[in-house]
């Protein structure tokens, strides 16, 4: 029950810190409460917007609000005492790489404690510096709201990331402010919402001119397309400029694919990408669109595709993410504005400055043989493992697609269980249905990604049902991760349905030792199945094709905490995407 406060009435700060989350639209929060926190928790206790969330290790809360931050858009939150937050830099590196908005709250000794040999004592602002856009400690009351509301904007505007403010014991506790300077007031929209600035004028003016230039320009998508909403514009550029829609594994969502006849995506391009893309972009394009994304080793598989003699115009938030392996024109800003800007110069000026008829029927036959090449890659992949026993990991994909659709959400991990959904998961629907730890990759992210998405996903979407839930991910990874939130999951009541991809090895890495021969990569053949069940869930194990369709689909329109381990070709490692 929320406590009716008037504003000038002076409140102590972990009330005031919790309304002020609530005004700015939080309603979740994911953590672990510990002793110099507590009053924090009796300002969550006493605000009924908020719900706490409570795990059992403090990185799945991390990942949780990075996940929370994707699905929703809006800021999300965790706590943690001070040797908790220990625990936080991996998810807020990878909450940082993923430009996602998060706002970790950490307590710590009451400030006359500090060098008292307390053993909680620890200077966790810079421990959290080099993972966060910021991080600060508030050593006054006075200073809570200011360093807060610092904290949020340095969240959400611009390239969004992760932000921590690290609070005194003792501060939580104080009454020198009163509830208004908690609240939200004025200094416009980005102060609330986050802003994203549009280009110069001059970088959109040279990026016409290139495109104008080009016979065979090619676009890809990353993240930052998705994070900007920028479905109309790339879907309208790619169509206008008749070049095809490629994206990288968090681009995926920017575009559904068309009819065969009409259709300008063709998914995903890197070293987990499909080969007839990273043939196009070698081969064919000569002018190539980024549209926020960091070009990463695995967005171009080492930097090769696109080779870097490519002419390319990258479109980025962050001027620091132009040009760190390639050579591109930077155009800086919003990948939705830039874009428009982009589409109106061209219309003004024309796509093309030479012969537009045999141009475009130029565009149109190399799609056309773009596609037929989809058609042979796949026909001549598919036959290695439509059919094949032991399972292969390409068969679950399959089996999760068939018994998912438009409106339900795939978590990934990290590692080998991120990089399958690249060739083998569709899109379904426009948005940002895929979470999945590119932003660092730490393995570990997908139960804490699940329950954040858990979450955001039951509370934001109003569609006629719940969206389905899914998180796929390795043996290893699920390890790593912390089994102790399947708990979680079952606690919470969460319908969510959990997928091992069981190859009794850390498929990654062993990848990577095919030169050399595998070593410190098995694992024992865990039986997640059974620990699923101790835990309160419902545990499946599938070691034949034969049962595998109808497992995941049971599964997925279960309720309840699902898991269905799988167990797979060990020899099938990762996918081959350059034959």
């Amino acid at each position: 029950m929320g406590i009716e406060t008037d504003v000038k009435e002076k409140v102590k700060s972990g009330f005031g810190i919790a309304r002020m989350l609530a005004d700015r639209g939080v309603r979740h929060v994911f953590g672990i409460p510990d002793g110099h926190t507590l009053e924090l928790y009796d300002g969550f206790l006493n605000t009924k917007e908020i719900t706490h969330v409570l795990v059992n290790d403090e990185r799945t809360a991390a990942f949780a609000a990075d996940a929370y931050a994707r699905v929703t858009g809006t800021l999300g939150v965790c706590d943690a005492g001070a040797a908790g937050a220990l625990n936080f830099p991996v998810a807020l590196a990878e909450a940082r790489g993923a430009s996602s908005p998060v706002l970790a709250i950490v307590g710590m000794v009451k400030l006359q404690h500090v060098l008292l040999n307390i053993p909680h004592d620890v200077n966790i602002v810079d421990t959290l510096k080099p993972v966060t856009k910021w991080a600060g400690m508030a050593s006054k009351a006075e200073q809570l709201p200011r360093f807060l509301t610092y904290a949020i904007r340095q969240a959400i505007n611009g390239r969004p990331g992760p932000a921590a403010v690290v609070i005194p014991e003792d501060l939580f506790s104080s009454t020198d402010n009163p509830l208004g300077d908690f609240l939200v007031k004025g200094g416009g929209a980005c102060s609330i919402n986050g802003c994203r600035p549009g280009p110069a004028g001059f970088e959109v003016e040279r990026a016409v001119e290139m495109i104008r230039a080009a016979n065979y320009p090619a676009i890809i998508a990353g993240g930052g397309a998705i994070q900007s909403g920028a479905f109309p514009e790339v879907d309208e550029l790619a169509r206008r400029l008749i070049a095809p829609v490629f994206s990288t594994i968090t681009g995926k969502g920017i575009m559904v694919p068309s009819p065969v006849d009409e259709n300008l995506y063709f998914g995903t391009v890197g070293l987990f990408g499909e080969a007839p893309n990273n043939k196009y972009l070698r081969k064919d394009a000569d002018l190539i669109i980024v549209v926020g994304s960091r070009l990463t080793e695995d967005d171009t598989a080492y930097f090769k595709y696109p080779p870097d003699r490519k002419p390319m115009i990258q479109v980025d938030m962050d001027p620091a993410e132009i040009g760190k392996q390639y050579h591109p024109w930077g155009v800086i800003g919003d990948a939705k504005t830039a874009l428009s800007l982009i589409m109106k110069g061209i219309q003004e000026k024309g796509i093309h400055g030479g012969d537009v008829a045999s141009i475009s029927a130029s565009r149109v036959q190399s799609i056309a043989e773009l596609r037929e090449a989809h058609s042979r890659y796949r026909e001549k992949d598919d036959a290695r493992w439509v059919n094949a026993q032991p399972i292969k990991p390409q068969r679950i994909l399959r089996a999760i697609s068939s018994a998912t659709d438009a409106g339900d959400y795939i978590v990934t991990d990290a590692s080998a269980s991120s990089r399958w959904i690249g060739p083998y998961l569709p899109v379904k629907s426009l948005g940002r249905k895929i979470i999945t730890p590119r932003g660092v990759g730490p393995t570990g992210f997908g139960l804490g990604a699940l329950i954040g998405t858990c979450v955001a996903s039951d509370a934001y979407d109003f569609g006629a049902r719940k969206p389905r839930k899914v998180l796929l991910t390795g043996d290893g990874g699920l390890m790593n991760g912390g089994l102790a939130d399947l708990e979680t999951t079952v606690k919470l009541g969460l319908d969510c349905t959990i997928v091992v991809i069981n190859n009794a090895s850390l498929g990654f890495v062993k990848f990577g030792q095919l030169s050399r021969g595998p070593y410190e990569t098995d694992r024992p053949l865990t039986d997640f199945a059974r620990i699923a069940e101790s835990l309160g869930g419902h545990g499946t194990r599938v070691e034949q094709l034969a049962g595998l369709d109808g497992a995941i689909r049971d599964a997925i329109n279960a309720r309840g905490l699902q898991l269905v381990d799988v167990v797979v070709d060990p020899k099938e490692l990762l996918p081959p995407a350059f034959y």
